[in-house]
This record gives structure tokens, C-alpha cells and sequence, in this order.
């Protein structure tokens, strides 16, 4: 089993739309009228994306950054 990372985010330029994407997979992204389903949108995309390539006997892309949260204090 692979990990990869979504990036969800509100879309700046339509209130209430919240967009989501696959750094490590081109072209893998989504939104929704939630975060919820933003992130379930761009993992089915996701899916699609690495089944799609396995079927044509591609590489399966690596994820290749980590993220980490950090808490800060900025008081």
C-alpha cells in the first residue's frame, strides 16, 4: 500500500467550494461542496489515476515529499 498526500484547500475564487489535489500525481485534483468530499472526490481520482496506469504497465508514481505538522507559537 502506497501513502500519498491531498492538499485540500477553500477555493479562493468561488466561496464554498473547497478544492483538493494529489502533489506527488499530476493531474490527480477534485473539489466538492465540502472538505469531506473534496478529499473523497480527489482519492477516487486517485484510484482511477493508478489503476489506469498499472492497467497500461506504467510506473506507479512515489510520493515524493513528507509533510509534518509542527505547532508553533506566534503569540
Amino acid at each position: 500500500m502506497k501513502r500519498y498526500w491531498i492538499r485540500v484547500y477553500p477555493d479562493p475564487n468561488e466561496p464554498g467550494v473547497w478544492l483538493a489535489e494529489v502533489p506527488s500525481v499530476y493531474g490527480v485534483r477534485s473539489d466538492g461542496d465540502s472538505r469531506e468530499e473534496a478529499i473523497r472526490n480527489a482519492q477516487e481520482a486517485l484510484e482511477a489515476m493508478l489503476q489506469a496506469l498499472k492497467a497500461k504497465g506504467l510506473p506507479l508514481p512515489e510520493p515524493e515529499e513528507e509533510w509534518i505538522e509542527v505547532e508553533v507559537d506566534a503569540a
